[in-house]
């Protein structure tokens, strides 16, 4: 397979634009950029979005795709939208020429590049949505020339309205992280021989046991599993499926070892609008 081209021309932008990049929302939205256009030097990720119900593509895990579990976790986040492009390209020639600043260039070609924000979030607060732009970056990285591009961004977004926002690691729990990472996986059953059916059946039964057992959580949905003839495994995808859908409550912001804990759950009553798995 042939490499994608990575120069930036007038004609790769037209094509991009052409190809609908940086449109749609949910399962319609197509980044600017793909793990395929870039080179990276963090570990890119393409993952399976909870609200958008598409693909997403990350180019560093412990920035981006970790602000993306956040995301994920967050109530009044409804989409979230990965690279999204800074269009019409002379909006930010024209906003950098204003600032004296240079405008990012592709080293090989010299072109202006179309500048990209890591996420554009649609927040609902009522009934109303607005967007937040999102840019990701560790403190370590923060240099003049960073800097300088950041405020390009910055005035882009004010000028459309929106509020921009630079997060570092400051900005990002990372035991929530690492907690909706392991919950991941398990909020949808497509694909999946676990049915919904057998669900309702284990949920009474696990949520007690779990609530009296003091041995760590995989020690007792083991047992279960056991017990109850099932394949290894499946009382604790239910918990995990339960959690990541919230019938049931935890502490999200306390790491989640569940080979060498048992796990404090409660009826999340509140969100789901009743006590029981339906």
């Amino acid at each position: 397979m042939s490499k994608r081209q990575r120069k930036t021309t007038q004609t790769v932008i037209d094509k991009r634009i052409k190809e609908g990049r940086g449109k749609g929302h949910f399962t319609d939205y197509k980044p600017w950029l793909t793990i395929h256009d870039v080179p990276s030097q963090g570990v890119v990720t393409r993952i399976l979005g909870w609200k958008s119900g598409r693909l997403h593509h990350y180019f560093s895990e412990h920035f981006e795709l970790a602000h993306h579990y956040q995301m994920e976790w967050a109530l009044n986040c409804a989409d979230i939208r990965e690279q999204f492009p800074l269009l019409p390209l002379e909006k930010t020639l024209f906003i950098a020429d204003k600032l004296g600043i240079k405008h990012p260039v592709d080293p090989k070609t010299k072109n202006p590049i179309v500048m990209t924000t890591d996420m554009l979030l649609s927040v609902q607060k009522q009934d109303d949505i607005r967007f937040v732009a999102h840019t990701i970056k560790p403190k370590s990285k923060l240099n003049k020339r960073v800097l300088e591009k950041f405020e390009i961004e910055k005035r882009f977004f004010k000028d459309s309205g929106i509020d921009w926002a630079l997060i570092t690691e400051a900005q990002i729990n990372y035991e929530l992280v690492k907690n909706v990472e392991w919950l991941h996986s398990a909020k949808g059953l497509d694909g999946n021989q676990i049915s919904k059916q057998l669900i309702t059946e284990l949920e009474p039964m696990l949520y007690k046991a779990i609530q009296k057992e003091e041995m760590p959580l995989a020690k007792t949905t083991l047992q279960y599993d056991e017990s109850e003839g099932l394949d290894q495994g499946t009382c604790m995808f239910v918990v995990r499926h339960l959690i990541a859908n919230r019938f049931w409550g935890v502490d999200m912001n306390k790491i989640i070892v569940p080979t060498l804990q048992p796990l404090k759950v409660y009826k999340n009553n509140e969100i789901n609008g009743g006590s029981e798995y339906e």
